[in-house]
């Protein structure tokens, strides 16, 4: 992606350094500042201004208060991604040059995620969320700020291109609180296990593993349940549901240097999605799309996971099966039995003994 775009992209993400705070029922000004401000006795007033307000009092449960983070007493806890495998570039919010993600780096408020082709990483939240970013995608934390005693706090992604597989925490209201935005459609879920993609023709595709997820597109919104799917392309509203394609039956077989993978073939998939984790870190180690249901792999000793997914007409990616496996040393050779000690043999000398008895006999 050029600079350009990508300073066009985070622009759109970047909105000041905010804390967005969802009014409750019972607040107000005066107590949102009572609780968070470190000055609350100023904080109210500059609050209204902050916002725009004309009457503070009009203020309803639901609506959105910016709260500057520099005002708090308590600073939002950050975002840090893991288990990185290949180059994972971060374009900060704030400016400055784009710099490579190590393990446990922050992640701040607009900032944007790249990875390469064979690359990836999982971006873990506050509330024990993750997200796993595949190979080949961009996405911008355009909203997020997490406290210790705050629930259901509004977590908003922007997927612009690739995958990512999504496990979010449950929320303790009915408030979709996690909503990840592509250029086509937008995903808004209270807690489950579900995948989102885009691809070049910029067509979202959702499959949902648990829980629901809430799609919705050109004013019409899918309630996809788990074990279903839905697809929506660019100015159009998502499909129908669809059931997922079963899970294959994979059958592993590690051996001392790699691990070879058989399944039946399914009469409705197009092709099989198999990517390969390093245990424990679970870093991506490999992504493959095949044909048929045969793959194997030279490997070096370690501890493995196998996720096998199969694909449908419409690319929609089918439920998931994981195998867990362990690539182990070769034992050791079996010492070679070193040959017996040759017994001296009697049988000359007895039979030397019986000749000389002979002779003297004749």
């Amino acid at each position: 992606m050029s600079t350009a775009m990508m300073l066009c992209l985070l622009s759109t993400a970047w909105a000041g350094d905010d804390w967005h705070y969802t009014l409750r029922p019972g607040d107000s000004l005066w107590k949102v500042c009572q609780q968070f401000a470190q000055s609350p006795q100023t904080c109210w007033g500059e609050l209204a201004r902050h916002n725009g307000l004309d009457n503070p009092h009009s203020l309803r449960p639901g609506n959105t208060l910016k709260v500057p983070i520099s005002w708090l007493k308590e600073k939002p806890i950050p975002a840090t991604v893991d288990a990185i495998t290949g180059e994972v570039m971060l374009y900060p919010a704030r400016g400055g040059e784009p710099r490579q993600l190590q393990n446990g780096d922050a992640v701040a408020f607009g900032d944007a995620l790249e990875t390469a082709a064979k690359s990836s990483a999982r971006l873990r939240f506050a509330d024990q969320s993750e997200v796993y970013i595949k190979p080949a995608s961009l996405l911008v934390v355009t909203r997020y700020r997490r406290f210790l005693d705050q629930q259901n706090e509004r977590t908003e992604l922007r997927l612009q291109r690739g995958n990512i597989r999504n496990s979010v925490s449950p929320r303790q209201s009915d408030e979709a609180s996690f909503e990840v935005y592509t250029p086509g459609a937008v995903a808004a879920v209270r807690g489950t296990e579900y995948y989102l993609g885009v691809d070049g023709a910029e067509t979202t595709r959702n499959e949902v593993i648990e829980g629901r997820v809430d799609v919705g597109a050109r004013g019409t919104d899918r309630q996809i349940n788990g074990g279903y799917a839905t697809l929506a392309r660019l100015d159009e509203p998502p499909i129908e549901p669809v059931a997922l394609l079963p899970a294959p039956a994979v059958e592993v077989s590690p051996s001392h240097t790699g691990v070879v993978a058989v399944w039946p073939t399914q009469a409705k998939a197009r092709s099989y999605l198999l990517e390969l984790y390093r245990q424990p870190a679970g870093r991506l180690l490999d992504q493959d799309h095949l044909s048929t249901g045969h793959w194997q792999k030279d490997l070096p000793v370690g501890d493995y996971r196998l996720l096998v997914r199969a694909v449908d007409e419409n690319g929609l990616r089918g439920d998931e099966h994981w195998q867990a496996f362990s690539v182990t040393p070769a034992p050791p050779p079996e010492p070679v039995p070193e040959p017996a000690p040759e017994k001296e043999s009697h049988w000359d000398l007895w039979a030397f003994v019986g000749a000389a008895a002979l002779l003297l006999a004749l």
